[in-house]
């Protein structure tokens, strides 16, 4: 492996450590093999740290794969620190940090899309607080994931991510009392809500760095097929494919998700309401790209069954429910013995 040393000022997020970073009393801060991001440069330059050791042309490299939930986590976690603090700014500046955000689509957002377990990685590592930053992240890495599967790439691809990523940012400027209430909104407080998609839309329209692919992907994420969606209640192929594809991905997310008011379902429960959903709502032939890719992403998944039994999840097929495999050695068809469903992903 090629090394050489790089000044912290002239460090690139991509750029991955030929050396672990070690504070003085032998605590690893950063990891060799890390691929940097912005949090991390910032985070070593508050430490005062002159320079690192790069891997020679690493900014030129695909970096190392997510290759685990730990790495996934790693990267998921630096990531959503940074749209944290980005959300703080549009919610009290009213400006969109636009570069930094299209810098994590490009850098990390990008690498988690690749990850090979991805849906279940994000399973695994959800949580109840912070629901906007991280719904706005798994919408992107979810979004990028099915924007492949229906074939986009390259400059579309991030055009794409980024919508995700910033499909949801008119919420920043909901009251805080209408966005986290617990309990039913009332009808007033139901139309401040739905607003947040005209809200994103305009403090978008007119920035560098956005396209109208990006604004109608933001502006369009909830209409519905059948007309029956808002702000505009436009139909059929009057949307925006991007806001088509983010809909699916924003359904998905939300509904295997914790949130204040309910409790997150498993995946499966949610590929099946997906399914209803494939004609009258939502796009059918994108749906039905999403339903057949998805359902593969969990083949050697270990969960949890209703039973009580742990298994491993050990064939698919083109059915909503697996085939286990359980640890006293029983094979389940899951979609045959409905008496029996999974519970949680391990």
């Amino acid at each position: 492996m090629n090394r050489k040393k790089c000044p912290l000022a002239g460090a690139k997020p991509g750029m991955k450590l030929a050396s672990s970073i070690i504070k003085e009393h032998g605590q690893v801060i950063l990891a060799e093999g890390t691929v940097l991001t912005a949090t991390f440069i910032e985070k070593l330059k508050l430490i005062n740290m002159e320079s690192v050791d790069i891997v020679e042309d690493a900014g030129a490299e695909a970096p190392a794969p997510l290759s685990s939930v730990e790495t996934f986590a790693a990267v998921y976690d630096d990531t959503l620190q940074v749209i944290e603090n980005c959300f703080s700014t549009m919610r009290y500046f009213k400006e969109v940090p636009l570069i930094q955000m299209k810098e994590l689509v490009d850098t990390s957002i990008n690498l988690m899309t690749d990850a090979t377990g991805v849906f279940s990685y994000l399973q695994v590592i959800r949580k109840q607080d912070d629901y906007t930053f991280r719904h706005s992240l798994n919408v992107a890495v979810i979004s990028g994931i099915l924007g492949k599967w229906v074939g986009l790439a390259g400059e579309e691809l991030k055009d794409l991510i980024f919508a995700g990523l910033l499909h949801d940012i008119g919420k920043t400027q909901i009251p805080l009392e209408v966005l986290n209430k617990p309990a039913k909104l009332t009808q007033e407080e139901m139309n401040i809500m739905k607003g947040h998609p005209l809200e994103g839309y305009k403090m978008l329209l007119g920035e560098p760095g956005t396209n109208k692919d990006i604004l109608y992907g933001v502006l369009q994420h909830h209409e519905k097929i059948d007309g029956t969606g808002y702000p505009w209640g436009i139909n059929g192929e009057q949307i925006h494919p991007f806001a088509k594809i983010i809909a699916i991905a924003d359904i998905y997310d939300a509904m295997t998700s914790d949130r204040v008011y309910h409790l997150k379902q498993t995946p499966f429960e949610v590929i099946a309401e997906i399914k209803q959903e494939t004609f009258g709502k939502l796009d059918p032939a994108i749906c039905v790209t999403f339903l057949r890719n998805i359902l593969d992403y969990f083949i050697g998944t270990k969960v949890l069954l209703s039973d009580g039994e742990e298994a491993e999840i050990i064939y698919q097929g083109h059915n909503t429910y697996p085939t286990v495999y359980t640890r006293d050695g029983r094979f389940i068809d899951l979609q045959i013995n409905r008496d029996i469903s999974i519970v949680s992903l391990i």
